[in-house]
């Protein structure tokens, strides 16, 4: 099979994809720093910089509300040492939302096609397990406390599929990304009637960005972001970028879900990197219930395979 058959296929099940949505719901991107981590939300960077690199996170939701979702991650990516033009990765995410714990193990594969001497077009797949738990019968019903059937028993242990497709247009200043990060729909029967995964609506982003040279080597990247649900409001998220020669880098994001958030992080000359991130909500309706949202993030990028050029890291 050759690439072009590839590059169709992968076309086509994006647009069925988006054609086949249903109104479910909205899913946003679980990192708060994915502008400068996009692999996070699309399979098509894993390796696109030529350099291998480990990425650690946790992010803490909504300080102060209990019960609020709590997520780690972690995760390796690398170009692949004898094709220059393909990555891998792996990840291990677990994610808590009150008693409900998820625990994902995803591959990543990513090619690319050089269109000319700038531009490149990437495309990636992401397949994985997740594994679902939920101690339904701890949860205290409201506010009758009247027992339902739906809650007499926990699901434990139940395995699930994930797959996700991705393809980028890319050069060294800018980039298009379009991708989806769950195409199969989770439903199953466990000792009651159908119950759904929450987290598996079939939600298409639709992200780019420019890098603009300024003065003194500083670098100034806008970021548009848009993800959308069929059926329900088109999620956007405006972010601001600027890279500073000494290795720091700073941030802003204007969330349409009412919610500004707040990053900074700085490079290493030894290729670690370490990143933090703060979300708040401008909505008085829901600030007052929480004091925010917080991750961090530690990185670590080498030069694996020795390579003679390594493209600049923006995105």
């Amino acid at each position: 099979m050759n690439c072009r058959l590839i590059c169709r296929l992968i076309w086509m099940v994006l647009l069925c994809a988006v054609s086949n949505q249903q109104a479910e719901g909205q899913e946003y991107p679980w990192s708060l720093q994915y502008v400068t981590n996009m692999h996070t939300i699309n399979p098509a960077f894993v390796g696109i910089w030529n350099r291998s690199g480990f990425m650690a996170s946790t992010k803490t939701n909504w300080v102060g509300f209990k019960g609020a979702p709590q997520s780690q991650y972690i995760g390796y990516f690398s170009p692949i040492r004898d094709q220059k033009n393909s990555g891998v990765g792996l990840s291990v995410q677990r994610l808590n939302i009150g008693y409900e714990k998820r625990l994902s193990i995803t591959g990543d594969y990513s090619f690319q096609i050089r269109l000319d001497m700038y531009n490149y077009l990437r495309f990636g797949m992401r397949a994985g397990i997740i594994n679902f738990d939920n101690k339904l019968t701890d949860y205290q019903l409201y506010p009758d406390r009247i027992p339902d059937d739906e809650f007499n028993q926990d699901i434990k242990l139940y395995n699930m599929t994930t797959f996700g497709l991705g393809v980028v247009f890319y050069n060294e200043h800018l980039f298009v990304s379009l991708s989806t990060p769950q195409i199969i729909k989770n439903t199953f029967n466990v000792n009651r009637s159908i119950y759904s995964s929450t987290q598996d609506f079939k939600t298409i982003y639709l992200s780019g960005s420019y890098v603009f040279r300024l003065i003194n080597n500083v670098n100034l990247r806008p970021n548009l972001l848009l993800a959308s649900t069929i059926g329900k409001p088109v999620y956007y998220d405006v972010a601001g970028l600027v890279y500073l020669p000494s290795g720091l880098q700073f941030g802003i994001n204007v969330r349409s879900i009412g919610s500004i958030c707040f990053s900074a992080q700085y490079i290493f000359k030894n290729g670690i990197k370490m990143g933090y991130a703060s979300e708040y909500a401008f909505v008085s309706d829901i600030r007052k219930y929480q004091m925010g949202t917080y991750e961090l993030i530690v990185g670590y990028d080498l030069n694996l395979y020795r390579r003679k050029y390594l493209k600049p890291s923006y995105f």
